[in-house]
């Protein structure tokens, strides 16, 4: 201890005499004992932005941040101006926006925030001015190939057309035909014809019905027939006749119509099909086809993931959506999602301040004594035996091949041995091993010259995109095995990758060109997957992947705790009460969490509105730990469920340009499309105020100007009312 207090002395002495590099070796030294010191956590982010160690120092002031959120108000702004310096502009806003709680009139702040949103709105124009107002169409970034099995698929959906709506596959046969015959089906098709202008359709049909009956090879006429039938919504009838034509003849429309015939019959497979011939037809000009097929491949996808909630999910122009399929009160539970994969944070807040998990389903692995910390010590014996009784067992399982990856259980580890470790496990290989060593060390590794140098810059675990290839492989290599093979088919592959199928990937840079030396490593690891199987990590295989982890990835951690078992253990025992309430005043603290993050199939889905209806928290899902969606407000049936990627109490242009910046949109919701962006133009028309005079603002909220009364009350009724008297509309910022 008094070593302890001896080298805080020293340090802060070189600190004061502007030895900055000596002060933080000695902080660091320090922060290696005592990992949670606020106070040398403070003074080494100090060093490190003296030092020009921009990264350094924001890693430590958001430790800091999550450890003591209500003090250091010029540490917060230290590490503001270190996250502008590296261009990471949200964090710089968190920085400041902690420091604001502080001191919520702090003129440093107020001034860095201004500047700190020009540099944003500056970047963002000067990189995508000419794009403001370009559509996104999400539907030309799917594809529209087969998924595996589809065959088996089709042929099962032809038998159910055969058997349950009676549709027939087989031509009718040629029938004689001459002059008189001709002129008669003409009559009745030219009859038939009018009573469509007249919109008779079952008159229609008959006639279509005669001529048919004539020529049963018209496939002009079939059509038409199909027609009428499809207008008075006799679905097997319209089918049926597009059915018979012959596909060569079949026109765009004819396949279009089919393909819609065909999704209300619940037949998806064979939609696909025909919405898919449509496209080719037109070479993908049609925007209403594409759509169509996309909406069809959402529901084989996600139908069965929504099943159990108040919702669906839809796919529209802007891409996948979901929807309320009832009226959800405020504070219900929209929807409760569980990850396909998940892995670390490389986010220092998150990282720094968690507690071990299970490395399979992060379930916090917390102890009494990481719980109580050095107040453990000060207990008495009878305290500290009744903290043993009733705290969960929490001793890590380790893999016994490589003694590294910890689990909560035996089911955990041999899960995930059965579907990713084995291949992965850091006793496997060199390079495994260094995958691990890197991972643990949040993306470094000491080079040749003893450097620590990055070799991974993403904000979250190589492990992540480690866990996608190894558990696609284990599941194509166990199809593999149970159809008597060893080397899995190309279409086992694909079945092997269709989970992953859920989570766009989207990016504008080629990331293997930044990350070339864990390109290398996952390609060293993946050519040899066991029994001769190898998975190659091409360019677009890892962009992909890495753009899926990048757009999907949701912190979250296991809202049950061994804390929280203890206590409910505990307040059942009576006998224990005097003990209990003794007890109480060691339990003060709330428990760290075990932040990782995961990729969520549902939760993925969610687009973003600044007047988000839910908010995302941590949850249990079949008693492991996910998210869980709930209503901020009532939904109304049919309304989109709207989350929210940004801190929404900036101003609509800082907004709008952070998630250009961020996720390459440019938002249009209800609020961007209210609020103004200064007083010197009217929100509502675009009128300018004379030079050196502003319009007055909505005396609610003041993110809306107008020019007259007229434009105020017009923007009211247009939406203003909603936007405005939202909560995140009167949160103020700066």
């Amino acid at each position: 201890m008094m070593e302890s207090t001896d080298d805080a002395h020293i340090a802060f002495q070189k600190f004061s005499s502007g030895d900055y590099e000596s002060a933080e070796s000695v902080y660091a030294k320090l922060l290696e004992a005592d990992s949670q010191n606020t106070e040398y956590l403070a003074h080494r982010a100090e060093c490190n932005f003296k030092l020009s160690n921009f990264q350094n120092c924001l890693d430590d002031v958001k430790c800091l941040m999550s450890l003591d959120p209500t003090n250091h108000l010029n540490i917060f702004i230290t590490g503001g101006r270190a996250a502008t310096k590296l261009g990471k502009y949200e964090e710089a806003y968190h920085c400041y926006k902690a420091g604001l709680k502080i001191d919520s009139k702090n003129s440093e702040i107020t001034e860095d925030l201004k500047e700190l949103q020009k540099i944003i709105i500056k970047d963002v124009e000067k990189k995508a001015a000419s794009y403001e107002e370009k559509g996104y169409k999400a539907v030309d970034f799917c594809a529209q190939d087969p998924y595996p099995g589809d065959v088996d698929l089709f042929k099962m959906e032809v038998e159910i057309l055969e058997k349950k709506f009676k549709i027939k596959s087989e031509a009718f046969p040629q029938k004689p035909f001459n002059d008189l015959i001709q002129q008669k089906v003409a009559s009745a098709a030219m009859a038939g014809h009018n009573c469509m202008l007249d919109q008779k359709w079952k008159e229609a049909q008959k006639c279509f019905t005669v001529a048919l009956e004539l020529d049963p090879s018209n496939h002009v006429i079939r059509r038409l027939r199909a027609e009428a039938s499809n207008n008075r919504e006799e679905l097997a009838a319209t089918l049926q006749d597009l059915w018979l034509i012959p596909k060569i003849k079949r026109t765009p429309d004819t396949w279009k119509l089919g393909g819609k015939i065909l999704m209300k019959l619940d037949l998806i497979v064979l939609a696909e099909f025909w919405f898919r011939k449509a496209t080719q037809a037109t070479s993908g000009k049609d925007e209403e086809t594409k759509i169509l097929f996309q909406k069809c491949r959402v529901k084989r996808l996600y139908g069965p993931l929504a099943a159990d909630f108040p919702i669906k999910v839809d796919f529209t122009e802007y891409g996948r959506a979901i929807y309320a399929t009832e009226d959800i009160s405020a504070g219900d539970i929209v929807f409760t999602d569980a990850p396909i994969v998940l892995g670390q944070v490389f986010d220092t807040v998150h990282y720094k301040t968690s507690i071990q998990s299970c490395d399979h389903c992060a379930q916090s692995l917390l102890s009494p004594q990481e719980y109580f910390k050095e107040t453990f010590s000060t207990m008495d014996t009878e305290l500290r035996d009744i903290v043993f009784k009733y705290w969960p067992n929490t001793t890590p399982i380790y893999c016994k091949k490589c003694k590294a990856v910890k689990y909560c259980s035996k089911e955990c580890k041999e899960q995930a041995w059965n579907t990713y470790h084995e291949i992965i496990c850091p006793s496997r290989s060199n390079a495994t091993a260094r995958l691990l060593k890197i991972s643990q060390n949040l993306g470094k590794e000491t080079d040749e010259h003893g450097d620590t140098v990055e070799v991974w810059d993403g904000h979250f675990s190589p492990l992540i995109l480690a866990r996608i290839w190894a558990s696609i492989a284990t599941a194509a290599k166990s199809m593999a095995r149970e159809s008597g093979n060893i080397i899995p088919t190309k279409e086992q592959w694909a079945v092997a990758k269709s989970p992953y199928r859920k989570f766009i990937a989207y990016g504008n840079i080629s990331v293997e060109k930044e990350q070339k030396v864990m390109k290398s490593l996952f390609k060293e690891i993946f050519a040899d997957c066991g029994d001769g199987v190898s998975y190659e990590i091409t360019d677009s295989e890892f962009n992909g992947r890495y753009y899926q982890a990048v757009c999907n990835l949701q912190v979250f951690s296991s809202p049950w705790t061994p804390y929280h078992k203890f206590l409910e253990e505990l307040g059942s025992t009576e006998q224990e009460e005097d003990r209990t309430l003794r007890l109480l005043k060691y339990l003060k603290d709330k428990p760290l969490p075990s932040n990782v993050c995961g990729m969520f199939p549902l939760h993925a889905c969610l687009n973003h509105s600044c007047l988000n209806n839910v908010e995302v928290s941590d949850g249990l899902v079949h008693g492991k730990g996910g998210v869980t969606v709930r209503a901020k407000r009532d939904i109304q049936k049919g309304e989109e469920i709207f989350t929210t990627y940004i801190d929404t109490a900036m101003p609509r242009k800082l907004r709008r340009a952070w998630l250009y910046k961020s996720f390459n949109f440019w938002c249009r919701c209800l609020r961007c499309h209210v609020e103004g962006d200064d007083p010197e133009v009217c929100t509502k028309c675009g009128k300018k105020a004379p030079e050196g005079k502003k319009f007055p603002g909505c005396g609610k909220c003041m993110k809306a100007w107008y020019c007259s009364v007229a434009c105020q009350k017009s923007a009211w009724k247009l939406g203003h009312k909603t936007a405005c008297t939202t909560e995140h509309s009167k949160t103020s910022y700066g």
